[in-house]
């Protein structure tokens, strides 16, 4: 496993790019709480003390798991089951991990931001996100984490949305997203020295693996564009005022 400096980092024997949302300050002057709010990779491999620490060290209350019905059928959830942790599935992407969706879901995309920004206008897209952001509002649900397999792409967009409706300015939120790299690039490496490959690996682009700061600059610009802001990204979506003010009243210090 990677050993990270970074203080937002939580390291554990099989859980990766695991990492606290808290303590980035907003343009309206608050800060981010500390230990409310997790995103991660994939929590289906941890080990017992893995789970022992997310439930004493850290008191996790709440799982997100961003991942289709698809992949939960064919990779489970591991030790989450019968954890007493509360456990809810919201799919970003319905059909995540069917490898026939593999080449026609990337086709004529050239990064990764081109295709979070053809995630953002789908209305179902947006209904999702809005179901992960009442669940997290929550303070019954806090501590919380959500993930899904790398920890890069669905719940690096749900961060970048979570931290830009609080306040989080850009540059803090990209910053976040490229803490990622390291992880995915340990992940690639690991699937091109294994004897035998995944079945989705091959259906992939190379740019799937880049945790560039181009691809959340080009989300987070686009979100601006084409709704104004994320706040009313989400309200265009669905949403009520009164959910951001949630999130800001349980969320910020």
């Amino acid at each position: 496993m990677i050993n990270d400096p970074n203080p937002q980092q939580v390291n554990f024997e099989s859980i990766f790019n695991f990492r606290d949302l808290g303590g980035f300050r907003t343009s309206e002057g608050y800060k981010v709480a500390w230990g409310k709010l997790f995103r991660s990779g994939e929590l289906r491999q941890m080990t017992g003390n893995d789970l022992i620490n997310l439930k004493e060290k850290i008191g996790l209350a709440c799982v997100i798991d961003l991942r289709s019905k698809y992949e939960i059928e064919h990779q489970g959830i591991g030790l989450l089951d019968d954890s007493g942790i509360k456990y809810k599935n919201v799919s970003l992407i319905p059909d995540g991990g069917n490898k026939d969706t593999q080449r026609e879901r990337y086709a004529g995309l050239h990064n990764m931001g081109e295709f979070y920004i053809k995630l953002a206008r789908q209305k179902q897209f947006g209904q999702s996100v809005i179901e992960a952001l009442e669940i997290i509002a929550e303070t019954a649900n806090q501590p919380l984490v959500f993930h899904c397999t790398a920890g890069k792409d669905r719940t690096g967009i749900l961060a970048a949305i979570v931290l830009s409706i609080l306040g989080v300015v850009d540059e803090d939120i990209v910053n976040d997203y490229c803490l990622s790299a390291p992880y995915v690039e340990f992940l690639y490496n690991r699937k091109k020295s294994e004897t035998q490959k995944e079945e989705n690996q091959d259906n992939l682009p190379e740019f799937f693996w880049k945790v560039a700061p181009e691809n959340m600059v080009l989300f987070l610009t686009a979100l601006k564009q084409e709704y104004g802001s994320t706040r009313q990204y989400i309200k265009t979506k669905g949403a009520e005022q009164s959910l951001i003010d949630l999130l800001k009243k349980n969320l910020l210090t």
